[in-house]
């Protein structure tokens, strides 16, 4: 199976442009079927070289959302670090400090936190499409702001929680959340574009891969396998 790799699909393209070129040069060459031209050939490459432009420009949107999603997540303020530090503030002002109960659900809170393993690279398929299922990498995003939640409910009933810190209060924590609840949706959309324009892209090289084929066949019968013709249009 062919790769697809970035390269893979350049090199596909760049080889494509080439044979169209090279039928151009052939003397006589009369395909019964329109589609396998040059011009019509030169058509879906051009095709093909919006939907590369397009495929790039999702992934760029994707990637630059992920980054700011994992700001929200890994950031020097970020989720796992103000837990942390809430963490940090319950048992500074309950007299049992680490002993008290609701440190020890903070301090579980923030180790299955540190548990998540994050990535902001996609996944792919063999095919070189995206999953439609939910990955083990989203799921650990989602698991995440979950234990966020969770936490959000110790400090609403820890005794004697009011940090001076405003990043650390209850209402800003709150708003913090529903910030890393409204970035995981954009990621979501964004994927899901990345995820159509290269089901798309896919498609157009699986179009040419079967029109290269038939060309090299229409070749064949026009001039024979012996033809130089032939010998020459098979390199592509």
């Amino acid at each position: 199976m062919a790769s697809n790799s970035e390269t893979s699909f350049a090199q596909r393209y760049t080889k494509a442009r080439s044979l169209v070129e090279y039928l151009e040069e052939i003397s006589g060459y009369t395909p019964d079927s329109p589609e396998l031209e040059s011009a019509n050939l030169a058509l879906l490459l051009d095709d093909i070289d919006n939907a590369n432009s397009d495929v790039a420009a999702k992934l760029s949107t994707l990637q630059t959302v992920r980054d700011e999603r994992n700001e929200l997540y890994n950031g020097a303020n970020g989720l796992i670090k103000r837990a942390s530090r809430i963490r940090d503030y319950i048992a500074s002002v309950i007299p049992q400090g680490k002993k008290a109960r609701d440190y020890v659900k903070a301090q579980k809170m923030v180790q299955r936190m540190r548990g998540q393993r994050l990535t902001k690279k996609p996944a792919m398929n063999a095919d070189g499409s995206v999953p439609k299922t939910i990955s083990t990498i989203e799921v650990s995003f989602g698991s995440l702001i979950g234990v966020g939640k969770e936490l959000l409910e110790v400090m609403k009933t820890a005794s004697g929680y009011a940090p001076s810190s405003a990043d650390l209060t209850v209402a800003d924590f709150t708003t913090f959340l529903a910030s890393i609840d409204a970035k995981n949706a954009v990621v979501a959309e964004k994927y899901e574009q990345y995820d159509d324009s290269v089901e798309a892209r896919f498609d157009l090289y699986k179009e040419l891969q079967d029109r290269i084929t038939r060309i090299k066949l229409a070749v064949a019968a026009q001039y024979g396998k012996d033809s130089n013709e032939y010998k020459d249009v098979v390199k592509y």
